[in-house]
């Protein structure tokens, strides 16, 4: 991931913020974290409690981060904005205090809140309205810039060395193992969704996701002797200005459309959910039919496959493995 990347990103949310008349976003999920800073958190599992993790300032154009250490923090944030982590409200608020213009903000952004945040944002920032903006930060993430989708693309490929694991080592009495392994030696070890393996007869059902640079890449698939089964139409219909309806139709399983970048993103599009929304070039998606899974960004064209297999010399010329 690029410096510039990270620089056009935090523009992007800037001037989202200038739109909303927002003096200071207070971020707490990870990925809004991530997004607007560049930031690489350790990986844990489980839930997060809302925390003020990040507080970009519209009049200053500073970024703030929650840290007591400079390890994955970008070299755009210097040491001097950051405010350490700490379970004392008394000093959270003091370090917030310290942060320039903060505590004169008219309208304080959140993406999440808690009855103990809003507290303390009364006398950090006792002017200020707090108002929701969970929807700012999924409305500037679902177009990706150009160097999102190409690491989305590298994501994809290292899922798919997950699944060639998995099919070099059919009769692994763990079938996971193989996968994880394979992922791992190419740094990757946080996953973004349940990894699936199992055996139907002679067939080998796998769905893999992982996270690489903040970004997420996945795949999934029957594969017979190797082979993954042909994509569904539903790949296909997902075009600039693509319908529910369009969608649907092109479907021929239990289905889902939802974006994917920094997780799970919007637009959400299943049988029950989405339909008024439209497709529109720049959006990247993870798109399921039954078990099948792969990963499309739109353009003006064709949908370009992100999740296309390498082609190893180890799989038969011409096949979809």
């Amino acid at each position: 991931m690029t410096t510039e990347l990270v620089a056009a990103r935090r523009r992007r949310v800037l001037e989202a913020m200038s739109e909303r008349e927002v003096d200071a976003l207070v971020l707490g999920r990870q990925d809004n974290v991530g997004y607007s800073t560049g930031m690489a958190r350790l990986w844990t599992s489980g839930t997060r409690p809302f925390g003020a993790g990040c507080v970009l300032m519209a009049k200053t154009q500073r970024t703030h981060l929650l840290s007591s250490w400079d390890a994955g923090v970008p070299i755009s944030v210097v040491f001097d904005d950051l405010y350490p982590i700490t379970w004392n409200p008394k000093i959270m608020a003091s370090s917030m205090a310290a942060i320039a213009g903060l505590s004169t903000a008219r309208r304080l952004g959140v993406d999440a809140c808690s009855p103990s945040f809003i507290r303390a944002a009364a006398r950090f920032a006792p002017d200020a309205q707090i108002v929701p903006c969970d929807d700012l930060l999924a409305q500037v993430r679902t177009v990706k810039l150009v160097e999102e989708i190409e690491l989305v693309r590298s994501a994809c490929q290292v899922a798919w060395s997950g699944v060639e694991a998995v099919l070099d080592r059919p009769d692994d009495p763990t079938p996971i193992a193989p996968a994880l392994v394979a992922m791992a030696a190419q740094g990757a070890t946080i996953p973004s969704s349940r990894p699936v393996v199992r055996s139907e007869g002679d067939t080998t059902v796998v769905d893999l996701g992982v996270m690489v640079d903040l970004y997420e890449g996945g795949v999934g698939g029957r594969f017979v002797d190797g082979r993954r089964e042909h994509p569904p139409a539903l790949v296909d219909a997902c075009r600039n200005g693509a319908t529910h309806e369009d969608l649907a139709r092109s479907s021929t399983g239990p289905w889902l459309v939802r974006g994917l970048g920094m997780g799970y993103e919007t637009p959400i599009i299943d049988a029950q959910r989405g339909q008024d929304l439209t497709l529109v070039t720049g959006m990247v998606l993870s798109v399921t039919d039954g078990d099948h899974r792969d990963v499309v960004a739109v353009t003006t064209g064709e949908p370009d496959v992100l999740s296309t297999p390498p082609y190893p010399t180890s799989r038969p010329a011409g096949s979809d493995a």
